[in-house]
């Protein structure tokens, strides 16, 4: 009886252990997932001067899905800028994807829903400036995902925006 309970408790502690070895598999959140490094800068970029903001401004967190919806937004920003009618007709499709819990609070908001490339948000590549996203810190502080898209046109220009969303 002794040598039995000697075996069954290493057989339990056998299974033990390959169940702890097999409870994680290491997958993610796909919504989390940053797909490159220029998107993991920007996130890190606005976190960074979120914190250091005289206000101490909270974190926002990364997310595919509103990125697509950012990305929808610029092309609709590129290719509709200079008619405000169907611009605006498009916007208004695009955020309605979102649902009626989420909306964009800061980026191209219905509030500026044609901006110029003097804001910064959109801006080509490289010369966008992230504190236009900090000028309204009561609509900052809603936000609590961030998107980022990245559009090459064909003149082989790089555009980019940044949209933060309140999805509570």
């Amino acid at each position: 009886m002794k040598r039995f309970k000697k075996v069954l408790a290493l057989v339990l502690a056998g299974v033990l252990a390959l169940a702890m070895l097999t409870a994680c598999d290491g997958t993610t959140d796909p919504d989390k997932v940053i797909p490159d490094v220029d998107t993991a800068n920007v996130v890190d970029t606005v976190n960074h001067m979120a914190a250091d903001s005289k206000e101490g401004l909270g974190q926002v967190y990364y997310s595919a899905k509103y990125s697509e919806i950012t990305k929808e937004l610029l092309n609709n920003w590129l290719e509709n800028r200079e008619k405000s009618v169907t611009y605006a007709e498009e916007y208004q499709k695009i955020v309605a994807k979102m649902g009626g819990n989420a909306k964009v609070v800061v980026g191209l908001t219905d509030k500026n829903v044609i901006p110029g490339l003097t804001s910064g948000n959109p801006a080509v590549k490289g010369s966008a400036k992230y504190d236009v996203l900090f000028k309204d810190t009561s609509a900052y502080n809603l936000a609590d995902r961030i998107g980022v898209a990245f559009v090459k046109t064909k003149n082989g220009t790089v555009y980019q925006l940044v949209c933060l969303f309140d999805v509570n």
